[in-house]
């Protein structure tokens, strides 16, 4: 098992890096909600994801909406485990391009929409040093084998991956009467992770130099093995004496004249040699000497093929892995305008997104993690394994109220329903992830608005699901920016956020072979962003 969890953390790569929504889910789609926060009642362009149902409220004609952010996201763990090298591991996680495309045309009652955005992933993570999980059963070696003179070791680990989940968004809306509309359509998903990583060099001090892994684990299991033939061999030699004399001691047969004292020397140097003491070896009779030598030629030939399965692990690898597969996405809404569209409130729905991915690896490099009995390598990624990658449902519930004529405030609330997934760790889940947000604009002119905004994501992890690998925490973002109309046709969005991490900390123990040694995690996330975008109307003002 420690030799699965060795290369186990390559898994962090291929989970889309969820920047602001649930688990795995993007809700930071639009230049417009960096500014605000709270779009999920929105009756503008980026109503096309944030609120489809409310896009019967533009004006009639071609609508376009083109934005990106930069994001960068640093994740640092802090492990106490007293036989890493160091403590503190940082992963960086950057998305330069995170672009959102939305597109309508509404006429009359109707509002048909298009729009393309990674609803998942959207950049780039880079591991310089690996992380506590990779490290960890290597850093085991020190105690385990510190009788053979072993005081420290070193390695490279290094891990590079992306990941993005693309949308391409479709459906119609349609205003029932001047307070209702209506939404219909989905979304294709694309999901493509690939990565590339390596674990090499490892390497060992012994006696104040040092050895690479393998080799010193190699070594030992030659010694292993040559003690394995010897206490074989030494059992084979004892079995003339086993019919009629097996029942009697080392002693007894010298005193009968059936094995000299110098036999009886080399038997009881051979026990020793495997560390029996003198107080036993005189209590065992000649049967149970014969037996105690097999018996240990069986538990060193175990160990010697245990320590070269262990060496052939600790040799150099390299991964280079892809994953792909795709799924549909149904998603309806509804938008109720009142108070002469003073109050407006959007919900939307989106089920579940059913999806697998593929593993297309190269030859060799898939992370070997095992040996099967025959000796075949077991790879963390085999070629063509499938595995469950489902994208939860996901409700969105807004309100817009103009408090009065340069003054909106907005609020929303969402819900990811990751509990309900087919996913493998779904049950350890206390609760599906919610958000609640605040924002607010005020328009300074008539062509320029500052806005601000405020959300919590409160996720359902616990520290049974939370890892290395991957772990949600409580999160606020804060928002700031502004909208400028260059015209009735062009508006340019601006806006920047940061959001802010609660730290989780789990009291955790490790087995090291000889009990559990206790141990400390702390996780922290930081990240910022800053986006812009332009959002073009060509027709008339808004219904």
């Amino acid at each position: 098992m420690k030799k699965q969890i060795l290369l186990f953390g390559l898994l962090i790569l291929c989970m889309p890096q969820a920047y602001a929504g649930g688990l795995v889910s993007n809700t930071n789609q639009s230049a417009a909600w960096a500014r605000v926060l709270a779009r999920s009642a929105t009756t503008e362009i980026d109503a096309v994801y944030f609120n489809p149902a409310g896009l019967t409220k533009l004006g009639d004609g071609f609508h376009l909406s083109i934005s990106s952010q930069t994001i960068y996201k640093t994740e640092t763990i802090v492990n106490s485990f007293p036989f890493l090298n160091e403590d503190t591991y940082t992963g960086d996680i950057k998305a330069p391009v995170f672009p959102s495309v939305y597109a309508a045309y509404k006429t009359g009652r109707w509002a048909f929409s298009l729009g393309v955005n990674p609803v998942g992933g959207g950049g780039s993570a880079e591991y310089t040093k690996g992380m506590p999980m990779i490290e960890m059963p290597i850093s085991t070696l020190v105690p385990g084998f510190a009788g053979q003179g072993v005081t420290g070791y070193s390695m490279d680990g290094y891990f590079q991956g992306t990941s993005v989940y693309w949308g391409v968004q479709g459906g119609v809306s349609f205003k029932i009467n001047d307070h209702l509309s209506i939404f219909g359509g989905a979304r294709y998903v694309m999901a493509k992770n690939s990565y590339t990583g390596h674990l090499k060099d490892i390497q060992l001090t012994v006696d104040g130099s040092t050895q690479r892994a393998d080799a010193f684990l190699g070594g030992l299991a030659n010694e292993a093995s040559a003690g394995a033939a010897l206490a074989t061999g030494a059992g084979d030699q004892m079995e003339p004496l086993i019919d009629p004399y097996g029942d009697l001691t080392l002693q007894e047969a010298v005193d009968g004249g059936i094995l000299t004292p110098q036999e009886k020397g080399m038997i009881e140097g051979g026990l020793k040699l495997f560390g029996y003491e003198q107080d036993a070896i005189d209590l065992m009779d000649i049967e149970t000497v014969q037996g105690t030598f097999y018996g240990t030629g069986e538990a060193l030939a175990t160990q010697s093929q245990q320590l070269t399965g262990a060496a052939f692990l600790m040799g150099d690898q390299e991964a280079e892995i892809e994953q792909t597969g795709s799924g549909i996405t149904p998603i309806i809404g509804v938008n109720l305008a009142l108070l002469e569209d003073r109050l407006n409130i959007g919900v939307k729905y989106e089920f579940k997104t059913a999806m697998e991915l593929t593993n297309k690896v190269e030859p060799g490099k898939g992370f070997i993690i095992g040996l099967n009995p025959d000796g075949t390598p077991v790879e963390l990624f085999p070629d063509g394994e499938v595995t469950n990658a489902d994208m939860p449902a996901y409700l969105s519930m807004g309100v817009d109220f103009r408090v009065i004529e340069r003054l909106k405030l907005s609020a929303a609330y969402h819900v990811h329903f990751e509990k309900q997934t087919d996913w493998e760790d779904a049950d350890l889940l206390d609760k599906n992830t919610s958000e609640i947000a605040l924002g607010a604009e005020f328009n300074i002119t008539d062509k320029f608005l500052l806005s601000a905004g405020w959300m919590h994501t409160s996720p359902g992890t616990n520290k049974d699901y939370n890892s290395d690998l991957s772990f949600g925490i409580n999160s606020d973002v804060f928002g700031f920016g502004g909208a400028y109309h260059f015209s009735k046709v062009i508006t340019l969005n601006l806006g920047g956020y940061i959001t802010t991490y609660e730290n989780a900390e789990y009291d955790l123990a490790y087995d090291i072979g000889e009990g559990l040694v206790p141990y400390t995690v702390n996780y922290d996330k930081q990240l910022w962003a800053v986006a812009v975008g332009l959002d073009f109307h060509f027709g008339g003002n808004k219904d």
